[in-house]
């Protein structure tokens, strides 16, 4: 027997499961507003859990007004992204939300939505991409809930299993040998796309980083090494970045404005090339061959050139091929490598210190490096 007041209802669906229901003011359409909650429990604790809804309903104005999770996408998240994030971040929620949640959830009124809900969805989602989804999920409706549209997320504090078969393998990088043998190549250091490669390699910047740094904003510093050679340290200033969505612009959070020292192996060719205006410029064809226009390259045209340069009788050929923005992985790995503590690498590359990112989508130590930490753990067994 369900317990009704004028003020909501509470009814058993199934042992120890409740369904409360609670009213309070009107709809823009003149009706009762009513909201749902399901609860686990005792009748004390549904009984309770309906004063709660009731005191909800009461600070937050439209909860319990019937809205569908599209109408509340398209209506206020998305206007809100785009008008606070980049272009390219907002197209992304966008995409995603019309391929991936609005076939599925897009009709359902949001404030009904339960874990139970997210996670059938979430099931059905392809496996190498499905974090990406539930990602935008989890920002939808953390959004409806401080919007006060929902009194909480159905995602709040609760962890999803992903979909199985998701290839969870490191994608490539680079080891010290594929980086020395591309800074030994002399076609490799006269081309386009040398002095972005040297930032990102050496410095650990995005390729978005990269692309907006002009040569007037290096800092060099020159000292005198082993070899009794000067050698160089470039110091680069990040303050921007570039993408094709959105031109020239700021870097997406604060801890992206930094300065990134770059050594000597990679700053002393730099330094022999150094010119004037962006680092990575466009070049228009003469008779005497590729001249640097003076503008910057734009995002969309680096992959194939990149990739030009590894087939054959370019400069790189015979060398791996991993994508160009892997470099920034393959500085991650190096650093790594090096004995580098993961907080420093995360500063040094913009993250936060304890990122995940930084061992999900950029470290990818070789087989060598197993070996070497092995020995290390030999050699301090036996010396105690």
């Amino acid at each position: 027997m369900g317990k009704k007041s004028p003020a909501g209802s509470i009814r058993e669906i199934q042992p120890g499961v409740w369904q409360v229901s609670a009213m309070h003011g009107y709809t823009r359409e003149g009706k009762r507003r009513r909201a749902y909650r399901t609860v686990h429990g005792t009748r004390a604790d549904a009984d309770e859990e309906r004063l709660r809804l009731l005191a909800d309903m009461g600070r937050y104005p439209t909860l319990g007004d019937p809205m569908t999770m599209d109408e509340y996408y398209w209506c206020h998240y998305s206007p809100d992204r785009h008008a606070t994030t980049t272009q390219a971040n907002a197209k992304t929620h966008d995409t995603i939300w019309r391929c991936h949640i609005s076939p599925e959830l897009g009709s359902r009124d949001i404030g009904s939505l339960t874990y139970q809900d997210i996670k059938h969805w979430i099931e059905m989602l392809p496996p190498q991409s499905a974090p990406n989804y539930v990602r935008t999920m989890r920002s939808v409706l953390a959004q409806a809930a401080y919007d006060g549209v929902i009194p909480e997320s159905p995602m709040e504090n609760r962890r999803f299993r992903m979909p199985k078969g998701r290839d969870t393998t490191p994608k490539p990088v680079w080891g010290a040998q594929e980086v020395m043998e591309a800074l030994g190549r002399p076609a490799f250091r006269e081309s386009q796309l040398f002095a972005l490669w040297c930032l990102m390699c050496g410095g650990g910047l995005s390729r978005s980083e990269a692309l907006a740094i002009d040569w007037e904003g290096i800092r060099w510093e020159s000292a005198l090494g082993m070899d009794g050679k000067e050698h160089w340290t470039a110091y680069v200033s990040i303050d921007h970045a570039i993408t094709t969505e959105d031109g020239l612009k700021g870097p997406k959070n604060s801890r992206r404005y930094r300065s990134v020292p770059i050594p000597s192996v990679f700053a002393d060719p730099l330094h022999a090339i150094r010119s004037s205006g962006p680092i990575c410029q466009s070049t228009r064809y003469t008779k005497d061959g590729g001249k640097p226009t003076g503008h910057r390259l734009t995002p969309d045209r680096v992959p194939a050139k990149w990739r030009s340069y590894f087939a054959e009788g370019g400069c790189l050929e015979g060398i791996p091929f991993v994508w160009l923005n892997r470099m920034r992985a393959t500085y991650a790995t190096l650093m790594q490598g090096a004995g580098i503590d993961s907080t420093l690498i995360n500063a040094l590359q913009g993250r936060s210190q304890n990122s995940e990112v930084l061992y999900s989508n950029y470290l990818n130590p070789r087989q060598d490096a197993f070996v070497q930490a092995a020995k290390r753990l030999q050699d301090g067994l036996e010396t105690g």
